[in-house]
């Protein structure tokens, strides 16, 4: 049996996404969920349907091991399952493969995996957002309050908690306004607070991820980078470099990563020209093959 299972096809009528404070942030700044991305994860495209790279996690319960650990305060996005079933591949997954049986700590959870073509979800989508701060903290407690006023201008019922239970359940009646939170929300927000910087700008350092990109984007007979040049290089006289790529994407494949727009777009490159990542490999190996080296 494999890691995960498939249980049925399609959505519950309602899902739960739960996730971060920071990332709940950037999702109502962006206007849309930034979606995992599944190259350089055999296991994980092993599960998506062909040509849909990206999925979004969601939950079929409000209380489960998704939301086990919360910490300080967490962010809850309550989805309208046939508004994503109308639009979406939906494939319900035991993710834990059964390890509820014998685990009494864990409960029975299937999640719907939500499958894209695109990197991203507009939030049409979203019904409500449960957010849980259980006390003041200079980082989380504006971006929370971000959250609220987010929220409220995109016309999405949002609701504040303190309680962590009530937030579990999404007992509104034991949700708190913003005039009864008092110093919860206290705090100046700080500039960038729902972003971060790529490497490879702003002195951030050369990611790997560009030097692939720099070959697809380059023809030969054009100046490479000296670490491009590196790639082109090894992939001439070394062969496969496709486990190389392959990390980098899985280290990549979240949206909270540095690098994540960089694997999208060479996911992207990868969807529309039908290619694996040791297709890709051979290609640009053949694409910057020596001339000297095709004569002999």
């Amino acid at each position: 049996m494999r890691a995960t299972e498939f249980i049925i096809e399609g959505a519950s009528n309602i899902l739960y996404h739960y996730t971060s404070t920071h990332s709940a942030a950037r999702v109502l700044q962006d206007h849309e969920f930034k979606l995992s991305n599944t190259a350089g994860n055999a296991s994980e495209a092993s599960y998506a349907p062909k040509g849909y790279p990206y999925f979004l996690s969601t939950s079929r319960t409000r209380i489960g091991d998704y939301q086990r650990y919360v910490g300080n305060g967490g962010v809850t996005f309550v989805l309208n399952g046939d508004w994503f079933s109308q639009r979406y591949p939906v494939k319900p997954i035991d993710y834990w493969n059964r390890s509820w049986q014998h685990a009494p700590d864990r409960t029975r959870e299937s999640e719907d995996r939500v499958f894209s073509r695109e990197p991203t979800i507009p939030l049409t989508g979203v019904t409500a957002i449960h957010v849980l701060l259980k006390e003041q903290e200079e980082s989380r407690s504006p971006i929370t309050r971000n959250i609220l006023i987010q929220a409220k201008t995109q016309g999405i019922p949002v609701y504040l908690y303190t309680d962590e239970s009530a937030w579990r359940l999404q007992n509104t009646r034991k949700a708190i306004s913003v005039k009864q939170s008092g110093d919860l929300l206290r705090g100046q927000t700080k500039p960038g607070y729902a972003s971060r910087p790529l490497r490879g700008v702003n002195g951030y350092g050369r990611n790997s991820l560009l030097d692939w990109i720099e070959l697809i984007a380059k023809q030969p007979g054009q100046p490479l980078s000296k670490t491009a040049d590196k790639l082109a290089y090894n992939l001439r006289y070394y062969g496969d470099h496709s486990k190389q790529l392959a990390n980098d994407l899985f280290n990549a494949k979240k949206p909270n990563s540095n690098d994540y727009k960089l694997a999208v777009k060479i996911t992207s490159y990868l969807t529309k020209n039908h290619l694996d990542i040791l297709g890709l490999a051979d290609k640009l190996k053949v694409k910057w093959q020596n001339p000297a080296d095709t004569m002999r």
